[in-house]
């Protein structure tokens, strides 16, 4: 899968075409930078397979048990987490968690495992997935229950996830009625074009200007574009903002870009503000 990332983030970059000029003008104390891009002209090549690696925080409050749960079951609880996926956007988690004791689960009437159920994941915009989860794999004591890890299955989905498959291990951690879930393993949707790639910046370059005679900071403006190859320009962000004054001396101006598959590009440049 690495190697796919790399062969379609080379790809995705190939695509480009960014012209860039600049230019620093002065006008009333006023320093104004300018920047100019062009667009992207294509697509990245589609993958089939995603790698998952994220953690979701979830809250879970107690809850009647699901139809088809043991009637033994205990701890039921109705889990419910939001979070981004990278190469899917951001996602809605839901499921029905709960455990038994004793046997026949576990030999001690003490200790236990999470039991089989079936859960979604919603992601915004585009479409559903559905997943099953595992018996827990090993008995512990009802303290360790709740860290006890499920594998899970994908089991289909909706619009473009539908027939979607694959497999991994959902690690819990709850306490208190909250937690984190993360999930572990792969998305397998055929033909289908996971976006995996952030957006590229176009003018987060190194910028010196000159403040007027006797003050000590100046105004400056700059022009930071965000490209994606797939959705086009997207914002871009930027702390300290466009028209901010910056004092003499050296700073620096991170910006971020987020993508609806949940890409996210990380930047920064450094503004110097020098005397007349």
């Amino acid at each position: 899968m690495m190697l796919s990332w790399a062969i379609g983030r080379l790809a995705k970059r190939a695509s480009l075409h960014v012209g860039t000029t600049g230019s620093v003008a002065m006008a009333a104390g006023v320093a104004v930078v300018f920047a100019l891009a062009t667009a992207p002209a294509s697509l990245p090549s589609a993958a089939g397979t995603l790698n998952l690696q994220v953690s979701l925080r979830f809250t879970s409050p107690p809850a009647p048990c699901p139809p088809g749960a043991p009637a033994d079951a205990g701890g039921c609880r109705a889990r419910s987490g939001k979070g981004s996926f990278p190469g899917l956007g951001a996602a809605t988690q839901t499921y029905a968690w709960y455990y038994r004791l004793g046997p026949p689960t576990c030999p001690s009437p003490d200790d236990g495992k999470p039991q089989p159920n079936t859960g979604r994941l919603v992601i915004a915009g585009k479409g559903e997935i559905q997943f099953a989860l595992a018996e827990g794999k090993r008995c512990t004591d009802l303290e360790g229950v709740r860290y006890e890890p499920q594998d899970f299955t994908i089991t289909g989905g909706t619009g473009p996830y539908e027939g979607a498959s694959g497999s991994g291990t959902l690690a819990h951690a709850a306490t208190s009625g909250v937690g984190t879930d993360t999930w572990t393993g792969t998305l397998v949707v055929a033909g289908h074009e996971f976006d995996v790639v952030p957006p590229v910046f176009t003018g987060a370059n190194p910028k010196t200007v000159r403040a007027p005679k006797g003050t000590k900071s100046v105004r400056v403006v700059y022009t930071i574009t965000a490209t994606d190859a797939v959705e086009g320009q997207v914002a871009a962000p930027c702390v300290p903002r466009s028209g901010s004054r910056f004092p003499i001396g050296r700073s620096v101006v991170k910006c971020s870009a987020t993508d609806t598959s949940a890409n996210t590009a990380i930047t920064s440049f450094r503004v110097t503000v020098k005397p007349r």
